[in-house]
C-alpha cells in the first residue's frame, strides 16, 4: 500500500510517499481501507519533533489520527462487516496517512448519512476534543454562557456548534477575517481578538474553552462565574498548579487530553444527523501533497479542517478560501 511516511523529525519535506506493507489487524481491531485522512496540528508537532517527549513511535512512521473509509476486514464477532463506511480516531502513534489502517473496533463509528468521506475524516479528533472538553465541569444547561477562544479553527469550529447543540449561548473569539465564518457556525456573539481583549469583558461565563491554548486561567478567571471552569488544550505548568486547588476553588481550571471513543462519536453523529453540527473542510489535498498541507496548517490560519484525499473521488465539499 501507499503511505506518507517520515524517517526522522524535521520540516514538511520529511513527508515522503513510500510503498509499505498493509498492517495486520489484531484481536479487537478492524482493517479499514482509508478514503480520507484528517490533518491536525498534533501531526506537524510530532513531525517537527516538538512532541518527542511524549511520542514513542519508531521510524519510519505514518502520521495521522483521523480516518474515514470502508471496512476491509473484520472478525466474525464484530459489529461491522466489510463495506461498512466508518470513521474514527487512531492512537497517538497514528497511521492515517495511508491506504489502510487498523483501528480498535471501540474507536470506530458508522459515518452518518449526508456527509462526505472528507468531512467524516475531518471530524474525529477535533470533535472529540471539543465534546470531551465541554463535558468537563458542570453540565451545560439551556442558556448557559460558553466562550470559545479559537472559534474558527478545527477544534473551535466544532466546539461552537456542539455547545449550541447543547443549548448554550456561545461567544466565539477569532480574527476579523473569520467573524462571518464563526457566525455561520451559530455563535451568538463574535469577538475580534485584535480589537477587543475578551478577558476584560463585563460578561461572565459558565465555561471558557481555550481551543488554541493562547490565554490562561489567571487571565480568564475574572470572566468565569462562580462554579465556572476554564479548559485548555495544553496542560501548562500554571494550569497544572491551579488544577490542584480545584477541590477548594470556586472557579476551576482543567485541560483536555482527548481520548478515542466510538461511543462519543455516536453522540456527535446524532448531532450531525439532526443538522446541528457540520464538519467544515477548508481544503482537501491529494495524499501526495501532504507536505503542502503541513505547510498550510503550520500557519495556524486554517478555517475549519484540512484533509488528505487518499481516494481522489472522496467528495471534499471544501470551503471557499
Amino acid at each position: 500500500m501507499k503511505g506518507l511516511i517520515i524517517n526522522q523529525f524535521g520540516g514538511e519535506e520529511q513527508l515522503q510517499i513510500k510503498e509499505i506493507a498493509i498492517p495486520l489487524p489484531r484481536s479487537g481491531e478492524i482493517l479499514v481501507r482509508i478514503h480520507a485522512a484528517g490533518i491536525n496540528p498534533v501531526d506537524y508537532k510530532i513531525r517537527n519533533g516538538s512532541l518527542k517527549f511524549i511520542y514513542r513511535g519508531k521510524f519510519p512512521c505514518i502520521l495521522g489520527r483521523d480516518i474515514a473509509g470502508v471496512v476491509e476486514q473484520a472478525g466474525e464477532k464484530s459489529g461491522y462487516r466489510p463495506g461498512d463506511e466508518v470513521f474514527g480516531m487512531l492512537s497517538l502513534n497514528g497511521g492515517g496517512y495511508a491506504e489502510f489502517a487498523t483501528v480498535k473496533e471501540s474507536h470506530l463509528c458508522r459515518i452518518p448519512e449526508g456527509i462526505s468521506m472528507a468531512e467524516a475524516a475531518a471530524t474525529p479528533l477535533a470533535s472529540l476534543t471539543a465534546f470531551q472538553s465541554l463535558q468537563k465541569g458542570p453540565r451545560i444547561n439551556k442558556g448557559d454562557g460558553i466562550l470559545i477562544n479559537g472559534a474558527s479553527g478545527g477544534v473551535g469550529s466544532f466546539a461552537v456548534q456542539i455547545a449550541k447543540a447543547m443549548g448554550a449561548n456561545v461567544t466565539g473569539v477569532c480574527s476579523k477575517n473569520n467573524i462571518e465564518f464563526v457566525q455561520s457556525l451559530g455563535a451568538d456573539q463574535v469577538i475580534d481578538y485584535n480589537n477587543e481583549d475578551f478577558t476584560r469583558l463585563n460578561q461572565k461565563f459558565h465555561k471558557v474553552f481555550d481551543a488554541v491554548a493562547k490565554s490562561s486561567f489567571s487571565k480568564c478567571r475574572k470572566i468565569l462565574k462562580k462554579g465556572g471552569i476554564y479548559i485548555s488544550t495544553i496542560p501548562g505548568k500554571g494550569l497544572l498548579f491551579h488544577k490542584t486547588f480545584n477541590f477548594i476553588s470556586k472557579k476551576k481550571a482543567d485541560f483536555i487530553m482527548v481520548r478515542p471513543s466510538g461511543n462519543d462519536l455516536v453522540l456527535i453523529s446524532d448531532f450531525i444527523k439532526k443538522g446541528l453540527v457540520r464538519p467544515r473542510v477548508q481544503r482537501a489535498f491529494p495524499l501526495e501533497e501532504g507536505a503542502q498541507a503541513h505547510k498550510l496548517i503550520e500557519t495556524e490560519r486554517v478555517r475549519g479542517k484540512l484533509v488528505l484525499s487518499v481516494i481522489r473521488d472522496c467528495n471534499n465539499n471544501s470551503l471557499p478560501e
